[in-house]
């Protein structure tokens, strides 16, 4: 396991202080924002070892070639 994901329904895709209470280093964190039913910005973060705060990551989508 290397993170998880979760939604943020018509909220920005930035990590929330019940985010940060609850999250653990070490870990990436995608956020999806959802304004009024529909997909919108996707962010990733990681919080610090102190817990202090999150950083941004960057999300890279790789394309595959079918076998």
């Amino acid at each position: 396991m290397v993170g998880w994901y979760h939604s943020h329904p018509d909220h920005p895709a930035r990590p929330s202080a019940y985010d940060r209470e609850h999250a653990w280093p070490w870990y990436s964190y995608v956020i999806v924002s959802v304004q009024s039913g529909a997909p919108g910005e996707m962010t990733s973060w990681r919080l610090a070892d102190d817990r202090a705060e999150f950083s941004a990551e960057a999300i890279a989508i790789r394309q595959h070639a079918s076998a």
